[in-house]
């Protein structure tokens, strides 16, 4: 006996091939301009823990740390380990709306072939792969 399930409406989207279209296209800008893209990704995690692990670190005093460390100890793997999360983060948050308003490249995209759910998948799979690459870094 076979029971009948409510449908609730929703369905797979409809992604095809095109989505590595929009995240290759992505793949070329970023290797046409690699050598300004690899700098802040580089800096920005040193910067960060210099202010914080020597600026605020000279604040906190040991005995508020566990066992003998020092305040830049404790706080080297976090920052480490978030910013590929913040790379990804922005890729998918600022880099999507400058490609949305400032260099109009959806409007492009949509006028061929490509479906919003492609561009939407492409963009989500570009965005976790600039999170590996800053997490390679």
């Amino acid at each position: 006996m076979s029971v009948a399930l409510p449908r609730l409406g929703i369905r797979p989207p409809d992604v095809s091939y095109r989505a590595y279209r929009v995240w290759q296209r992505n793949r070329d800008v970023y290797l046409r301009l690699w050598k300004a893209e690899a700098i802040w990704p580089l800096a920005e995690p040193l910067i960060t823990l210099l202010a914080l692990g020597l600026g605020l670190g000279e604040l906190i005093t040991e005995t508020e740390l566990p066992g003998d460390q020092r305040y830049i100890e404790f706080i080297a793997p976090g920052i480490l380990a978030v910013f590929p999360m913040w790379a990804a983060a922005g890729e998918c948050g600022w880099g999507s709306f400058f490609r949305m308003e400032n260099q109009r490249t959806y409007h492009a995209i949509i006028a061929t072939p490509v479906s919003i759910e492609d561009v939407i998948t492409g963009e989500i799979l570009w965005g976790a792969t600039r999170g590996l690459i800053s997490s390679v870094y």
